[in-house]
């Protein structure tokens, strides 16, 4: 996968929905995404109560014309990112909800719709498919949009799991992470993440998928 780390001096672009987002052209990302049911209501609430004490102890009040997150300096919301999100890796590792992803044919639903636009939409690097979430390393082509892609991936194997398992209704969450990779360094402890998952999860052989690119 080629990589493109964030360059400080190139134009950037950032929008907020339940985190931050940042945007630069040709970035290499980590993104996860989850199950719709692997986080209850009430492990939400208390994560957004926490979220306010956090920006009011950085003397930030939240109110409805500002989000709290967009007012954090570049090092304020990358410490934001990085507590919040280590709370939700550690709260999906413990396999909460109904985990459908176990399934070896939804595991393959998912890995080749990620392959199928491969080399035209994005460069696809390493992949793991999680029982209620799934990690990726993606650099999005010229004219092809972050947001663009994760949603028609997400849709179209949404579409295909539900018709596979019997089922209708919402099928993700929402909303994605994502985190530009800075550097080499973060490439490789991303790609060291990934690959520990499992391991960390405790899952057995075949409750999971791991797709690496053996020529990084």
């Amino acid at each position: 996968m080629p990589f493109q780390p964030f360059h400080e001096r190139r134009p950037v672009r950032v929008y907020a929905t339940t985190l931050p987002h940042w945007r630069q052209e040709g970035c290499t990302y980590f993104v996860t995404y989850r199950l719709g049911d692997s986080i209850p209501q009430r492990v939400l609430e208390q994560w957004e109560r926490e979220k306010l004490e956090w920006l009011l102890i950085q003397g930030i009040e939240v109110n409805a014309s500002a989000d709290g997150i967009s007012q954090l300096d570049p090092t304020q919301q990358r410490a934001f990112m990085k507590h919040f999100n280590r709370k939700l890796n550690t709260y999906l590792d413990e396999g909460h909800g109904s985990c459908v992803l176990r399934d070896l044919r939804c595991q393959h639903v998912i890995t080749e719709s990620w392959e199928h636009f491969h080399g035209q939409r994005y460069e696809l690097g390493d992949l793991i498919v999680m029982p209620n979430h799934v990690h990726l390393l993606l650099t999005p082509l010229p004219e092809h949009e972050l947001e663009d892609i994760l949603q028609s991936r997400k849709r179209q194997s949404a579409r295909e799991i539900n018709a596979l398992l019997g089922r209708t209704g919402d099928f993700w969450q929402r909303h994605s992470y994502d985190h530009i990779v800075r550097n080499e360094i973060e490439l490789r402890a991303f790609r060291r993440y990934i690959a520990d998952n499992p391991v960390k999860a405790r899952l057995r052989e075949g409750e999971y998928c791991y797709r690496k690119i053996e020529s990084a």
